[in-house]
């Protein structure tokens, strides 16, 4: 199916602004914390807000679009071609913890044949936004300054991606754990047999900038296991349009591993 790609980007960094918006006005101020799978697996009254406010915007611009998320139920679209996959806080434990490593990450694929068509990824703290349209390449945002508006994307400089230099003899790689003691012993025996490809490790608490890291080329390979679709929805479409090579499921998917490589 063809799909509108310039105004499925143009929703997806809209509601990942108006999320990330949200998440600024409450960094470093006080917050209702509760606990999901585990006693660190955190969820924040910031995470419901964003999300809220994420789906709020998509339905207004596509409300016949399918809408899933971290948070909140599902909304299925009667009609719908498109569904969206929302993170609206990636990165809750550094939020609570007052570190700025944290964004909304927005992504969209095609209901019939789960392929991504676009991803945004904004992290307010750190003035960064990302974003992609399948095909047509990533590309980053600097220097963005958030007021609880959306910034005028148009008047700052786009910077494409490429990914990290296939010279570079000196790679570091990023990854995350579970909160499962168990699972943790798993990834630590798998980092074993992948670390002497690397000089250095980087674990920053954010899956999608994580990813948007190797896409910039700032980091040289990401691998994650267990994490959920929401987590690299948009950001490893992010990677893939920057050149990476990406393993993810085919399509919707509950735990699944990821890894980028150039």
């Amino acid at each position: 199916m063809n799909h509108d790609l310039d105004e499925l980007l143009e929703c997806a960094l809209s509601a990942a602004t108006v999320g990330a918006n949200e998440l600024l006005s409450r960094f470093r101020g006080p917050l209702e914390i509760s606990s999901k799978t585990s006693p660190e697996d955190h969820v924040t009254d910031a995470d419901l807000a964003s999300e809220a406010m994420v789906r709020e915007r998509i339905g207004a611009l596509r409300p016949e679009d399918t809408i899933t998320g971290e948070e909140l139920a599902n909304q299925i679209g009667a009609n719908a071609k498109v569904r969206w996959s929302i993170d609206p806080l990636d990165g809750t434990i550094n939020f609570t913890r007052g570190l700025p490593n944290y964004a909304t990450s927005v992504g969209a694929a095609d209901v019939d044949t789960g392929e991504w068509l676009v991803g945004a990824v904004v992290a307010p703290s750190l003035g960064l936004v990302y974003y992609t349209k399948r095909g047509q390449g990533s590309f980053v945002i600097r220097g963005v300054r958030f007021d609880g508006s959306k910034p005028d994307y148009s008047a700052l400089k786009h910077t494409r991606l490429t990914g990290p230099p296939r010279e570079r003899t000196t790679k570091i790689l990023a990854t995350g754990f579970s909160y499962s003691a168990e699972k943790r012993a798993g990834q630590f025996e798998e980092l074993k047999a992948i670390m002497p490809e690397y000089v250095d490790l980087r674990r920053m608490g954010s899956a999608a900038l994580d990813m948007c890291a190797v896409a910039e080329g700032s980091i040289d390979a990401y691998f994650e296991r267990d994490i959920k679709e929401y987590d690299w929805a948009a950001a490893a479409l992010i990677a893939e349009e920057a050149g990476l090579t990406v393993q993810r499921p085919a399509f919707v998917g509950d735990l699944c591993h990821v890894r980028l490589v150039k």
